[in-house]
């Protein structure tokens, strides 16, 4: 199966990454924040870098059933000698050229091959004794095996890549993975961000109330109506009110950074977020969603194909305890022919036997002999061998079940954490719509609260202190209403994640 590298597209048309040095503030939409993240996100970045290391790795397992052409040749120059009462000089100069050819290699099925194992050789030669020179010997061999025990069929020698092609897998999930995990940091960072800047407006509105508070005392106490001690405490609230502002301004930074840290901008770039968060109602039905997530999650899916990985490296190491029995076939045809040696031993006075017309033609009768097949030769031969005691397949055998059973354990334990997940997330949305109601209905009590304390405080029926905890009642209602709100849109984020949809909920398509 031909597999490209994961395209990440955006179903959303339209849509253009902004770019960060193209103006002063970046303005940000959730949408906008996971496009930018897709492209620059660091662990994105590396996990896209491991997909294509587990592809690669396919294509290298593929190799080993690749056809092996082999190529040699060699020249050689010897003079050896010799103690041949034929031979005066006591040395023979012998010159040889070499050239080889093969082309071997396995199959699947545990076929083994060597063929057009074509060899030449052109011999030179001032030996007496040799009745050609220059000589002309060629070989043709043909052979197949098969394994018949060990390594026999294709289970078995498809393991390795069976095994790359699902760690491939498991690497896609992987990278969804992390591309899911990604998309859920940027709803919590941008939904904290989100919170942070409305409490930041919230505490500068009661630095203003508090402000305001001291100024109407001030005027209070100058005709009569109030102590000075009014005008003290009124101040004492506006600097606790400032010390609020400035932590809320900390806190904004803060989660900003933590926001660019993900998306891998600078964190010097200004960013302003413009999604608002929801506050509508949404219900789950528990047993869907769950049902959904056992489908959906690339944890479930990762899992599942590491168990089948280990059942196939199961079954490989089982039949490697087997013993090793092959049977193969060889046929080999040889050519001869040549040049009369012009110090061919002779004799007295007689003439020397004529060499046979079917090697006297140089290079063409021995090129004749070898594809006509006049010299034959064909062999079969069974191999077996067995180590004693065998403990090496043994042991890898015994590594390869513990190891099945623990991808088995494994899996059950993703399971359990995803249905343990999305129960999490069912009830973290449930708690913080109610948070919200009840912060609603606190939020309007304290502005009633305070809108009364200010009137008492007017007629002189009510104190600074009373209108000041009023005011702070007010400012801690509006800060939980916020977070409610906050929580509930990172809660959403993460049932989605729970689910295995957060990429899909958020406009993306991966495709293989």
């Amino acid at each position: 199966m031909t597999r490209t590298i994961f395209l990440i597209l955006l179903s959303l048309a339209g849509i253009r990454v902004p770019l960060a040095v193209a103006q002063e503030t970046l303005n940000l939409s959730l949408q906008d924040a996971k496009i930018i993240a897709l492209e620059n996100n660091r662990d994105i970045q590396i996990e896209k870098q491991t997909f294509k290391i587990a592809h690669g790795d396919i294509m290298t397992q593929q190799g080993i059933f690749n056809p092996i052409l082999n190529l040699s040749s060699s020249f050689t120059d010897a003079q050896d000698p010799t103690a041949s009462t034929f031979i005066a000089s006591g040395a023979i100069n012998e010159k040889e050229f070499n050239a080889q050819s093969s082309i071997n290699g396995t199959l699947p099925t545990g076929t083994f091959y060597n063929l057009l194992n074509f060899s030449l050789t052109r011999t030179t030669t001032d030996s007496p004794i040799e009745v050609l020179s220059p000589n002309w010997f060629t070989t043709l061999g043909f052979t197949v095996g098969q394994e018949l025990l060990r390594n026999f069929g294709l289970d078995v020698n498809l393991t390795p890549i069976t095994v790359a092609k699902r760690s491939s897998e498991i690497s896609a999930k992987e990278l969804e993975t992390t591309i899911s995990d990604t998309f859920l940091n940027i709803e919590i960072n941008y939904w904290l961000v989100i919170a942070a800047r409305e409490n930041l407006k919230n505490q500068k509105t009661a630095l203003e109330l508090a402000k305001d508070l001291q100024r109407r005392n001030e005027i209070q106490v100058e005709v009569g109506v109030l102590p000075p001690v009014s005008v003290t405490e009124a101040k004492s609230e506006v600097a606790a009110r400032q010390v609020d502002v400035i932590n809320a301004e900390n806190t904004l930074r803060a989660t900003e950074d933590a926001l660019k840290n993900t998306l891998a901008i600078p964190l010097t770039q200004q960013i302003y977020l413009t999604d608002k968060p929801t506050d509508v109602f949404k219900s789950f039905n528990e047993s869907e969603v769950l049902k959904e997530a056992l489908e959906r999650r690339p944890e479930i899916i990762q899992a599942n194909l590491d168990v089948k990985n280990k059942e196939t490296q199961k079954k490989f190491f089982s039949n490697q305890r087997l013993p090793s029995l092959s049977i193969q076939g060889t046929i080999n045809l040889q050519g001869l022919g040549g040049g009369e040696n012009p110090n061919r031993l002779v004799f007295g006075d007689s003439t020397p036997q004529p060499i046979s017309e079917l090697f006297d033609d140089s290079y063409r009768d021995s090129f004749r002999n070898l594809f006509n097949a006049e010299f034959p030769t064909w062999q079969i031969l069974g191999v077996f061998s067995f180590p004693i005691f065998n403990w090496a397949a043994r042991g890898n055998y015994v590594k390869a079940s513990a190891d099945l059973d623990r991808s088995v354990i494994g899996y059950k334990k993703v399971t359990d954490d995803v249905t343990l997940d999305v129960r999490n997330a069912i009830r973290e949305i449930e708690n913080n719509l109610k948070s919200i109601e009840a912060a609603k209905t606190s939020v309007d009590l304290s502005e009633e609260v305070v809108g009364n304390q200010g009137e008492r405080l007017k007629v002189g029926i009510g104190t600074t202190r009373d209108v000041i905890e009023a005011q702070r009642d007010l400012v801690d209602a509006r800060t939980q209403l916020i977070r409610a709100i906050a929580d509930y849109n990172v809660a959403l984020a993460r049932l989605e994640r729970a689910k295995g949809t957060i990429i899909e909920a958020s406009g993306v398509e991966i495709k293989e």
